[in-house]
């Protein structure tokens, strides 16, 4: 077994039943490479840990508890096949401040008492779109700032498709992160959580990181191509499920996970609906596995769009691995 299977979060999952021992994740983790490090992922962790302190997103004690959480180790392993540029450092952000961001959000769920989290998604979401963001309070008013430099470094970097297709993701990302913070605890059916989830942008936006850290910049003509957007689209229900089958914070604490689901509206007990859902993220890898070779094996697809390819089932493999030992 992989040495990621027998990490701190799946002794927890297993003590409440949400991870079958020696079931279908665990063969998931044994047939999954662990991707290796990037070779300069302490100069990485420095670099940024140091600029997340000063943008004064958290404070110092928040800081260090967040990185503990091991968002830079998920970084540098994603991206560990390319060069120690810009790119990288501004995928690596993104990754930081988005996970920062659903932590914003789910500690003022249920209800928002107190409007901090929706007056900066509100602000964000003007932002991303184009316009003036309002005042965000306390620090939500410096993950604007934070989120607006990065904007403008991943523009900077890629090109007017990608910009444009981070900012529609993004926004619907927090289009999800506004009805999270009004839900009433009822548990989606499976339907439900289909639509909800296919509109959720977190996923689309994880597989823009994979192209600005790579340092590509793919027209919207090649995404539109059914080969790539089929890939796309594995790859994004696999990123959705291995977090729900990680109990991520964002969606087990609201109970709107496909696990929670298949369990409320399907009967099934917890170890079982955790089994089918590690069932369908082992298939849905075996599709993303061989859909990415086929494209990366065809000299008729320009380079970008192999490695592109490439780095989506990198930054799988490397998800599934955190994602148990979280």
């Amino acid at each position: 077994m992989s040495p990621a299977a027998t990490g701190p979060a799946t002794a927890q999952l297993r003590s409440t039943g949400q991870l079958p021992s020696g079931g279908p994740l665990s063969e998931l983790l044994a047939r999954t490479p662990a991707p290796p490090p990037h070779p300069h992922a302490d100069a990485l962790r420095a670099e940024l840990t140091h600029w997340l302190a000063g943008t004064g997103v958290l404070d110092a004690a928040g800081t260090a508890r967040f990185l503990d959480r091991g968002h830079l180790e998920l970084a540098a392993r994603c991206w560990g096949d390319v060069p120690a540029g810009p790119g990288l450092r501004t995928a690596a952000k993104w990754l930081l401040l988005a996970g920062i961001l659903d932590d914003h959000v789910e500690d003022r769920r249920p209800g928002d008492p107190t409007g901090a989290a929706r007056h900066t998604i509100g602000a964000l979401h003007a932002l991303f779109a184009g316009g003036t963001p309002t005042a965000a309070p306390g620090h939500g008013a410096a993950l604007v700032r934070a989120f607006a430099a990065l904007r403008r470094d991943g523009a900077a970097l890629t090109g007017p498709d990608w910009a444009v297709r981070c900012d529609a993701d993004f926004r619907a990302h927090l289009d999800s992160s506004l009805a999270r913070l009004s839900a009433d605890g009822t548990v989606p059916t499976v339907p439900q959580y289909l639509t909800h989830r296919e509109r959720d942008g977190a996923a689309r936006c994880a597989a823009g990181w994979v192209e600005l850290a790579h340092g590509l910049d793919l027209p919207d003509r090649l995404h539109r191509h059914p080969q790539l957007t089929d890939l796309l689209t594995r790859f994004r229900h696999l990123v959705r499920w291995i977090d729900d089958l990680g109990a991520g914070r964002t969606a087990a604490s609201s109970g709107r996970t496909l696990v929670r689901a298949l369990e409320v509206h399907r009967g099934l007990p917890p170890r079982t609906a955790a089994a089918r859902v590690a069932e369908l993220c082992a298939a849905e890898l075996t599709t993303l596995e061989f859909l990415a070779d086929g494209i990366a094996r065809g000299s008729h697809w320009p380079t970008p769009v192999r490695r592109h390819a490439r780095g989506l089932v990198r930054y799988a493999h490397a998800l599934i691995h955190w994602t148990a030992d979280r």
